[in-house]
Order: structure tokens, then sequence, then C-alpha cells
């Protein structure tokens, strides 16, 4: 992958990004897409990535990640990143798509819950990985 210059590489996961565009609106739907084509053809501009708070209100905990909104500046959709170290490169790897936040009442997942849930699986897996007995 070839990025622009200011941008970072970006490596999405197909299963993962199917699930959130799903359980998106059509609206939704455009952007992720359209965010996803242009961050695979160019890269993520790094000037629109925020960190995500290590622990939130909500009880999210997102550390070493970062966040984009959609559409950029300030969208009700995000995307949540973390950050890897692949073939000697800093990457952005997605951890997920969605809103930002939902109206008070709600039990819709937000970006956050969801990304939340996705990095804490990914680091149970690599703990699993690195202490299995080797064959």
């Amino acid at each position: 992958m070839t990025v622009k210059p200011g941008c970072a590489p970006v490596v999405f996961d197909d299963l993962a990004f199917s699930e959130d565009f799903a359980r998106t609106t059509e609206h939704g739907r455009k952007i992720a897409t359209d965010t996803r084509t242009a961050y695979e053809r160019d890269g993520c501009p790094i000037d629109h990535l925020l960190g995500c708070q290590e622990q939130a209100a909500d009880g999210t905990d997102l550390p070493t990640c970062v966040k984009v909104y959609l559409p950029a500046p300030i969208g009700n959709f995000g995307m949540v990143f973390t950050i890897k170290h692949q073939e000697g490169k800093l990457v952005l790897v997605y951890l997920g798509f969605g809103v930002r936040h939902h109206p008070k009442g709600s039990h819709a997942l937000t970006v956050y819950q969801i990304a939340h849930r996705r990095l804490h699986e990914i680091t149970a897996r690599d703990l699993r990985g690195k202490d299995a007995p080797e064959q």
C-alpha cells in the first residue's frame, strides 16, 4: 500500500467491517464505505486522528487506540483503530465503526464499546497464542 504524505496506512478486518456495516444505517454504510475506500487508497490523514480515552466514563478502555470522527471533522460516526507494528512499519488496524454517542436510554453499542470488545478479544487471543505450548 502506498499512502499519501501525512497519512498513515490502515488495515481493515473484513469480518469486523462487515459486522459494523450490517448494524448501521444506510447513511452510515455510505460513510463507512467511502471512508474505507479512501483509507485503503491513500491512508488515514494523521491530522484527523484523536487519542481515545484509556478509561472512559462508559466503562470502555482503549489504550493505544486512536479515533476519527466521520464525516470529518466532527461527524456523528467514528472509526477506532489500534496501532500495530507490521512488516517494519506502524499501521492503523481497524477495530470498529459506528455511532459515537447514542441518545440517553439507548441500548445500542457505540463505536467505542464495539472497539473495546474487539481490542480485548484480540489481546486475549494474542496472550493465549504466546502462552500456547510449542508443538
